[in-house]
């Protein structure tokens, strides 16, 4: 199919630099290749890093938290684009189809609530479970497709290198510090039963007050957000997701592209196409479960694994959603 040119809008009313972010610069970053894009995002510590992650040719429009409703509405009517894209809840609460001519569509980055999203042409999520939930009460389109593993961008120079001995085991993970990512879990399981000749790093934002939690055990590394995931997930020996939810789960798809073994909670993000991939799979918030694969893995000669991922192509998804605009729009 041919796609006509685009104006495209992207919203993300968030503080963050999270996998949610991260693919808006992604997909707008492919989309700017032949449409004329633009991205609002409220004021953040992020915006340098942001702006430098995106193409030149994007137009980045920062708004500040009061009055981000009439903001919004100044710059549609501007613009007046063809698409407008939101992600995450807190665009759709604001966002009115009377401020313009365009055609509305999320990303559904969290679960639906109906009352936010009834306005909109479309709606692109990423789980089954996600989509039967959405078919229950919306009208209109809705289509189902996978994430991509995230483009990290590489630094020339790191401000604290990771210095580990290379005959400890190294378990990693990467995220939010949120109850949902089952972080704490984790680290609680991996203090308690204390496996010899290892070490835990888990990496993310909101990770102070965990650090003065697990303090006093110096096997278990906390660290803020890191520029460089990359860097990271090549000083990892296992990867271990405990996710209690997640929409789809970004950071299990990095971890495969960095060819890891992994360790993994099922759940209804990533129930559809796990099953395909040779993973050690355990229960959510079982901790007899997430000790016994610790220990299997730990006492496993390091290797690395190359994985499928060609249904998760970069490429292809961003292609699909053009796809979709055009059809909503036509």
């Amino acid at each position: 199919m041919s796609i006509i040119e685009m104006k495209i809008l992207h919203i993300i009313l968030s503080e963050a630099l999270s996998g949610s972010e991260k693919y808006v610069i992604d997909l707008a970053n492919f989309q700017s290749k032949k449409h004329n894009v633009l991205i609002v995002n409220l004021r953040s510590p992020f915006d340098l890093e942001i702006k430098k992650s995106l193409r030149s040719n994007i137009k980045l429009l920062t708004i500040n938290r009061f009055f981000k409703s009439f903001a919004i509405k100044k710059i549609i009517k501007k613009e007046n684009p063809e698409i407008v894209h939101t992600h995450l809840g807190e665009a759709a609460k604001i966002i009115k189809k009377k401020w313009g001519n365009f055609k509305l569509i999320t990303t559904m980055h969290m679960n639906y609530k109906h009352k936010y999203f009834k306005k909109f042409d479309a709606i692109i999520c990423s789980n089954n479970t996600q989509k039967k939930e959405i078919q229950k009460k919306f009208k209109g389109q809705i289509f189902r497709l996978n994430l991509w593993p995230i483009n990290s961008k590489k630094e020339k120079n790191f401000s604290k290198k990771l210095n580990t001995s290379k005959k400890k085991f190294i378990f990693g993970s990467i995220g939010r510090f949120h109850k949902q990512k089952g972080f704490e879990f984790l680290a609680d399981t991996f203090d308690k039963y204390k496996i010899p000749n290892t070490i835990l790093i888990l990496i993310g934002d909101g990770y102070e007050k965990y650090k003065k939690k697990y303090i006093h055990n110096k096997s278990i590394k906390i660290m803020g957000y890191k520029k460089n995931t990359n860097y990271y997930y090549n000083k990892f020996d296992t990867f271990v997701i405990t996710s209690v939810w997640e929409s789809f789960g970004i950071t299990l798809l990095e971890a495969m592209k960095n060819r890891l073994p992994i360790i993994t909670t099922v759940h209804e993000g990533n129930k559809d196409w796990i099953k395909k991939f040779n993973l050690t799979k355990i229960k959510i918030n079982n901790e007899k479960d997430l000790k016994n694969a610790l220990v299997k893995h730990s006492t496993a000669k390091k290797r690395r694994i190359r994985y499928n991922l060609t249904e998760f192509s970069y490429g292809n998804i961003c292609n699909k959603i053009l796809v979709i605009y055009q059809k909503i729009i036509t």
